[in-house]
């Protein structure tokens, strides 16, 4: 199966973080949170999951727990 395949896995979360960067490059003044909300709609995946993707090589990511907490659907729009 596809999603079991840790090639593609791979693939997903090395896209995911590139998302990330380009995201946050093109809008410097967006938080972290509405940066990964934005990236989670592109790749759709729950915001927890990209945060714990990106967590994996950044530890200045914040926790899963605070991105449900805190939605910031209206700083992106």
């Amino acid at each position: 199966m596809a999603r079991n395949n840790p090639i593609y896995l791979q693939k997903r979360n090395e896209f995911i973080r590139n998302r990330f960067r380009s995201v946050r490059k093109k809008n410097p003044k967006w938080t972290i949170i509405a940066v990964i909300e934005e990236v989670a709609q592109d790749v759709f995946l729950s915001p927890s999951t990209v945060s714990r993707i990106l967590k994996e090589t950044d530890a200045k990511i914040p926790d899963a727990k605070t991105i449900r907490k805190y939605t910031t659907e209206y700083l992106t729009a």
